[in-house]
């Protein structure tokens, strides 16, 4: 029997067992809510859970019940899907009847145990299977033993292969369309609402089969009555045609071409017919068009515009969406292609290919957005194979913005391609995510925390940090790193921290008052964070404590700076923070493990060890999402519960390995022109002005080049 949601079998005995809003939770000792069923009967259990959890619904989440989708939109989720895998399921039928072997009864059971196996995943969701009860319906149904069982097989495969849910990129797509809010409840609703779409359409063999079409009379009527009122002179198939002599008792049959030449002797000296005026539509194809004034563009802007004030797109999305619309908008312009109802897949499948022409560096140069398409391809095609290209991951970005813009302009009532379909485009990554970056071993992160500058080093310099020397500097490349490794959040969370996020909160633990010290990860002025779940609060380790990182945020603090690490920021560069750590640690990551290009050893290796680090401690799934700043897997995980409390994560915290024993806290010292409040000097002027340009990244160094990275 499947799972029953929030219940939990302690000896005999069920008991439903619930997180409580933070509201109503007084207490971390009060955040659970665990009711008794009084019943070892499994049938009983799950009818007194449901009971229980709807009650619970209308208790503890009325805002989530208000902004789920209506009825109304609901429908219009199923009209969209329906229709669109109505025309998918069609055009695949017509493709197979040219085959010489198609056989439409192979083809029309195939249907019917489709449209079974997504009746299950809608009435039973992603775990479903097929018991003795579903079996005996689709039985009745007329259903035999063989296709049961090839259903059975198929809903099976899908699950493996996880495939039965949609992505949840095109949920949110959906439920925007519908002018929804992409909740986890929301989409929850628009996955049940596909997976009935993708039932009924399959159930619709009859029409794609037997040529049973319900449209058709309304068809052919529309179609009859535009050939009535159609003039007549409008038609001219034949070869001859009649005219008809004024003094004639019959109708005369004139070869066409003397017909013509008659006609025209008779209009010699009539004035010439004025030409019709152009349609807009005309006219805007003909009109010479710049980039800035395709519709395209227009309308992207207006998109970007609207999501930025309801803050949805942070200022980096925004530049991305504006890149990619005017990639594809130069694209369209190439093929003369203006109008909204002219763009086709057919152009998609162009902008993919042009992907796979350009460096694989396309887009990191502003001069890239001034460029012409056949500079870029020339560009690209100087390149060898290895740099050439977009990478999966960044390809499946623009084409998921694309679409969030084609989506908006069918929602403003604009006439689109409904053959469009986004999914097709995406590309699936050959290589698994785990294998992307390695995992850093315990003896790895133990070698980088004796690099010169956290034991001691000859300076500040870029040239002296790993040097070994008698000097620790307190700045991001100490605590930063130390704080990748013992938080697990990712560099730009800990390079963008404010000194307001880092605060204490006294708790009760053992019955003991202990003051816990966390940080807060949020959007704030000084940098974005990836997603509405990246917000979060993460409990310090001890050892940060013990190696002053309150000491060195104090001393930030008294010197009047908003940012904890100042030392990243140049005041007149845009590049994230976390470029500036990382200029400064790859070269001593790359001391501390030679091998590391080959190992596949990145500074985001920290985080991924430190995942790694909490599953092999056995730490639940849900818990390690709080602490990583991941989405529930689940809607129960999302929706129904609030984030572990800071002092349940700090156990899970102290699982982390502690690999800076052998360091020794040291007096504050922060960087002398940090100290001094100076500009940094990485910064670089301006040609041709007399202020601080913005500064560059360093080059790496090669063994026996000069040090660039110093004027």
């Amino acid at each position: 029997m499947p799972a029953i949601p929030h219940v939990v079998r302690r000896g005999a005995f069920y008991y439903w067992r619930r997180r409580l809003p933070s509201a109503l939770a007084e207490s971390r000792n009060s955040a659970t809510l665990i009711l008794g069923l009084r019943t070892s009967n499994p049938g009983r259990a799950r009818y007194l859970a449901g009971q229980i959890s709807a009650l619970a619904d209308r208790c503890f989440f009325p805002a989530a019940m208000t902004s789920r989708l209506s009825q109304q939109q609901i429908q219009k989720v199923f009209r969209i899907v329906f229709t669109q895998h109505l025309d998918k399921l069609e055009a695949v039928a017509a493709r197979e009847r040219t085959e010489n072997d198609f056989d439409p009864e192979k083809s029309r059971r195939s249907e019917r145990v489709m449209g079974h196996v997504y009746r299950l995943l809608e009435t039973r969701g992603r775990a479903a299977a097929v018991d003795e009860r579903s079996a005996a319906q689709m039985a009745a149904q007329g259903m035999g033993p063989d296709e049961i069982a090839e259903i059975t097989f198929m809903l099976d495969l899908m699950q493996r292969q996880n495939v039965a849910a949609e992505k949840q990129e095109r949920l949110a797509t959906l439920v925007e369309e519908v002018g929804g809010e992409p909740n986890p409840m929301n989409l929850a609703l628009a996955q049940e609402t596909v997976y009935r779409a993708f039932a009924e359409a399959n159930f619709q063999s009859e029409r794609r089969h037997d040529g049973v079409r319900v449209e058709i009379e309304k068809t052919i009527a529309d179609i009859l009555k535009d050939h009535a009122r159609a003039p007549r002179d409008s038609v001219d198939h034949a070869e001859t045609r009649l005219v008809v002599a004024p003094l004639a008792s019959s109708p005369i049959v004139v070869p066409r071409e003397a017909a013509a030449t008659a006609e025209g002797a008779r209009n010699e000296h009539a004035p010439p017919p004025a030409d019709p005026a152009p349609s807009p539509a005309k006219a805007a194809r003909t009109k010479p068009l710049t980039l800035d004034e395709h519709p395209f563009v227009v309308f992207a802007e207006g998109v970007i515009q609207k999501n930025a004030d309801a803050k949805a797109w942070d200022t980096k999305s925004q530049r991305q969406v504006r890149q990619i619309s005017r990639l594809f908008a130069r694209l369209l312009l190439e093929q003369g292609v203006v109008e909204f109802e002219d763009i086709h897949q057919k152009h998609l499948g162009d902008l993919d290919d042009l992907f796979g022409a350009v460096a694989k560096s396309y887009g990191r140069s502003p001069r890239d957005n001034h460029r012409t398409l056949d500079q870029l391809r020339a560009i690209g095609a100087a390149k060898p194979p290895s740099e050439r290209g977009l990478v999966a991951g960044t390809v499946n970005r623009h084409f998921s913005f694309l679409g969030q813009v084609l989506a908006h302009i069918r929602s403003r009532g604009h006439k689109l391609d409904r053959d469009i379909d986004m999914t097709l485009m995406r590309r699936k990554s050959t290589e698994r995510g785990r294998t992307k970056r390695g995992l850093l071993t315990e003896a790895d992160a133990g070698a980088i925390f004796r690099l010169a500058f956290f034991i001691g080093c000859a300076g500040w310099k870029d040239d002296e940090i790993l040097i070994p020397g008698p000097h620790v500097f307190h700045r991001a490349l100490y605590f930063a790193t130390l704080m990748l490794h013992y938080t697990g959040a990712r560099r730009e969370e800990i390079c963008g921290l404010s000194v307001r996020d880092v605060a204490y909160v006294d708790t009760v633990i053992d019955g003991k008052l202990q003051r816990l010290h966390y940080i807060k990860i949020r959007t704030s002025e000084i940098r974005r964070i990836k997603n509405l779940y990246s917000e979060r609060l993460v409990v310090l380790h001890p050892e940060l404590i013990r190696l002053g990182f309150l000491d060195y945020v104090a001393a930030v603090r008294a010197l009047g700076y908003e940012m904890v690490f100042p030392d990243l920021k140049s005041p007149t560069s845009s590049s994230p923070l976390g470029d500036r750590l990382y200029d400064e640690l790859i070269d001593g990551l790359h001391q501390a493990i030679p091998d590391a290009k080959e190992r596949k050893k990145v500074i985001h290796s920290m985080r991924k060890s430190f995942g790694n680090s909490l599953k092999q401690k056995g730490i639940h799934s849900e818990i390690r999402s709080d602490i990583m700043g991941h989405s529930g897997a689940t809607p129960t995980e999302e929706i129904y519960c609030d984030a572990i409390a800071l002092a349940d994560m700090l156990p899970s915290i102290m699982k982390i390995p502690i690999v800076t024993a052998h360091l020794q806290p040291h007096p504050i010292r922060l960087l002398p022109w940090v100290q001094d409040k100076m500009p940094p000097p990485f910064s670089r002027k301006r040609k041709g002005t007399d202020g601080v340009g913005p500064g560059r990244r360093r080059m790496r160094k090669t063994k026996g080049a000069p040090d660039r990275s110093r004027p």
